[in-house]
């Protein structure tokens, strides 16, 4: 009887707005891809500047800076423990959070993820946080919508 050895899932891959700081993470062959976690708390809104922060968590030993440093940040969070915050010191485009105590996960930010990355990674687990959510988000999806910008 032949045995098959599970096969590498190829890496996710990303970086930030100016490029300067790109990422892999190498998952683990037999976990299945991340789903999306949306988190409504008031700290990732400030973080990514948005109604939500999109997330993928993800162990902590499996993402690599290929190019690049960012700089960290550690500040409040609505759950108590500080959390650790990695972003891009030049364009501020925001990588990670990690909350203290979880230092086997790393939460990545999805919006970072390179197109083909993103696309394997499509589908939504989770939203959280959700005594905080903008009452307007769950209107997306049922307003005029358009392929391009307003203009």
């Amino acid at each position: 009887m032949v045995t098959t050895q599970p096969q590498p899932q190829s890496p996710l891959t990303g970086g930030c707005l100016c490029q300067k700081i790109t990422y892999r993470v190498d998952l683990p062959p037999t976990e299945p891809l991340p789903k999306i976690i949306l988190c409504h708390c008031t700290s990732c809104k400030r973080y990514t500047g948005s109604a939500f922060s999109s997330n993928l968590v993800v162990p902590a030993s499996s993402l690599v800076y290929t190019s690049g440093t960012p700089k960290l940040y550690l500040g409040a969070s609505d759950r108590g423990p500080e959390v650790r915050r990695q972003f891009c010191a030049d364009c501020g485009s925001p990588f990670t959070s990690q909350p203290g105590g979880a230092d086997q996960i790393i939460i990545l930010k999805t919006g970072t993820l390179d197109a083909d990355s993103r696309a394997r990674c499509g589908q939504l687990g989770m939203e959280i946080w959700c005594r905080s959510k903008d009452e307007w988000v769950d209107q997306v999806g049922r307003v005029k919508t358009t392929e391009t910008n307003m203009g």
